[in-house]
């Protein structure tokens, strides 16, 4: 496993927990999330697809009204740490 599918588990696994199996989440939310998830871990598919394809979900949810504070900044941190991947992946 490379370190950027290592870090892709990771921000897999912290949407998976803060956000995908959050109850006081809102549905429509939640499956965005898992949306993410699924790109994210998806091998088929090229790695800057996959991740750019997560930030457009995240970047869609983050503008939701319905989002929670608290899940709008895990979604920000979540979508930062994505950006900086991107660049990784692109710049390698």
């Amino acid at each position: 496993m490379t370190s950027i599918d290592a870090k892709l588990a990771r921000i897999s696994s912290e949407l998976k927990a803060h956000i995908a199996d959050d109850s006081g989440v809102p549905k429509n939310i939640r499956r965005g999330a898992v949306d993410a998830i699924n790109l994210l871990v998806n091998s088929n598919k090229s790695l800057d697809l996959r991740i750019s394809s997560a930030i457009n979900i995240l970047a869609d949810l983050s503008d939701d009204t319905n989002l929670p504070m608290e899940s709008w900044s895990i979604i920000m941190h979540i979508l930062s740490d994505l950006e900086i991947t991107l660049k990784e992946v692109t710049h390698s």
